[in-house]
This record gives structure tokens, sequence and C-alpha cells, in this order.
């Protein structure tokens, strides 16, 4: 119970002060449904709630420059990612409840099919959107990621590319090409996040939205220094933040805690960092 107060914000010192009968009362709180439906970005999101992940935007008090350095953003295991994800890795994630709510956040803002075109980055054989969504022709839905074979099973997709992203950030799209952006799972990982921030604003057009979602499982030897000091969701969604703040001129930031009811020592989180493009 003291982990799981501690997960949703609480000190260890603030912890230790409280009655116990103070710490089950709020544990039981904790187990009992969010209130849902938040608005971010202007797309009303059903099931988000409001939490400490959620609010991790409302009161920053941002530096003038960028306040992440090159040694913050290089992985223990630094080099080609081509590599590393050589060999396909046909597995998931996140827990079946985790990846549902981010499926349930995706129904939100995904266009209508035949009515939009997206770009999914960092993709593999699942972009975690709803059952048998995928866009009409002329429309369509980019898979760019590492792997091949995953991305040629991707459900979603109507074309693929490989692209090593941290290697290379510049996005091979014209300006206002697409209508949403989505990372899931993987914006941890990125190494040149302001240079692909930068890029995702220009291939989005006016009015479009990019969409980072994450959990709190990774490989710890490739996830950018600063995700695990310290390793909560609004630590987490306050980097993301200012990858998009010191990136371009977005006209919204918003943070989406769609994480699963229950307790959080028994469920993955789920967050989206959501931005909007001017437009």
């Amino acid at each position: 119970k003291l982990v799981s107060l501690w997960r949703c914000g609480w000190e260890p010192y603030e912890l230790s002060m409280l009655p116990l009968a103070a710490i089950a009362k709020l544990s039981l709180l904790l187990a009992l449904p969010a209130t849902h439906a938040v608005a971010v970005c202007g797309v009303d999101v059903p099931h988000a709630k409001v939490s400490p992940a959620s609010r991790a935007l409302d009161s920053s008090d941002w530096p003038e420059a960028f306040p992440y350095t090159a040694k913050d953003l290089t992985p223990m295991m630094a080099g080609n990612d081509g590599f590393f994800y050589f060999l396909p890795k046909f597995v998931q994630h996140a827990g079946e409840e985790c990846r549902d709510s981010l499926t349930r956040f995706y129904e939100a803002v995904l266009p209508a099919s035949g009515e939009g075109d997206v770009l999914d980055l960092c993709s593999s054989w699942t972009s975690h959107y709803p059952s048998g969504w995928r866009p009409s022709p002329p429309r369509r839905c980019v898979a760019l990621g590492l792997n091949p074979l995953e991305l040629l099973a991707n459900p979603s997709k109507t074309e693929w590319r490989v692209q090593d992203l941290n290697k290379d950030p510049q996005l091979p799209y014209a300006d206002a090409a697409f209508d949403l952006v989505t990372n899931s799972l993987s914006v941890d990982y990125m190494t040149r996040p302001l240079e692909l921030f930068e890029e995702t604003h220009r291939v989005l057009r006016p009015g479009g939205l990019a969409c980072m979602a994450f959990t709190n499982r990774c490989f710890p030897t490739k996830v950018v220094p600063i995700w695990t000091a310290p390793f909560t969701e609004a630590s987490h969604a306050k980097i993301v933040g200012a990858y998009f703040r010191y990136s371009a001129d977005w006209a919204d930031v918003g943070v989406a805690d769609v994480s699963p009811d229950g307790w959080v020592g028994q469920r993955d989180p789920m967050v989206v960092v959501v931005a909007r493009k001017r437009g």
C-alpha cells in the first residue's frame, strides 16, 4: 500500500507521518475507479483521469533553454539501433489492460478511415490502433520502424519504411502531410528528440495532433538516462513535455493519463503526452 501511494505522488516522509487508518482509507480510494472524461488539447478522452502525471505540465517552471544535455540523452547501450532490433520481436511491451486502454485512446484521436493520414513512428507489428482501423486510398497510414518483418505484419499500415530515427531523425515526407503522428511505447528511446519533434511538427497539418504514449516497461540499457531518474509517470510526462516545448511552436501540450483503474503496483500505467499544431 505504501508503495502504491508513493507511486501516486506521495513522498516517503509524508507517508511515514500518516496514521495507519489514514493510509488504509487512502489505499481504498486508490482502488476505486478515478473520475474520467478529460479534455486534452481539445480532444475528449472518455477514460482519462486526473493524476500526478496528468498534472505534470500544469505548473512547470521551464528554463529558458532546453534542460537536458547530450549525456542525459545517451543510453547505456548507445550505438546501432538497427543491429539491436535486427531480429523481430513479436512480443507485447505492456500489459493487456494497458494496451486496451491505449487503443481506446486512439479511438478518440484517429481520423475515421478514409478521412485522414497517419504516421506511426517507432512502429512494429502493432500500432495499438482499433481492430479493423485502416485508411482507404488515397489516405494512408505509414508505419515507420526498425524491423521490416514486424512492419510487414502491422495490420493498420498502408505502407511502411525502415528508418533509425536516432541515426537520422529527418522524416522523408512533405510538409503538412499527416493529420496525426503517433509513437507508442518508444519515446523513451529517442536520443535526438528535439530534431525528431521538430520534424513531427513539420509533417503535421495545421491543427494536427502528435501523441507520445509510454508505460513503465522498457529496455533499461536503451532508454535515455533521464528516463530513470526518477522513474515516475509524472517525471516522464514532464520530459516529453519538454521535448515538445523546446522543439517547435506548438499550440497546446497536454497529458492524458489513461492508465487502467486499480492498484498501481498491480497494473501497468499508460500515459500519453499530446501536442496540437497551430492552425
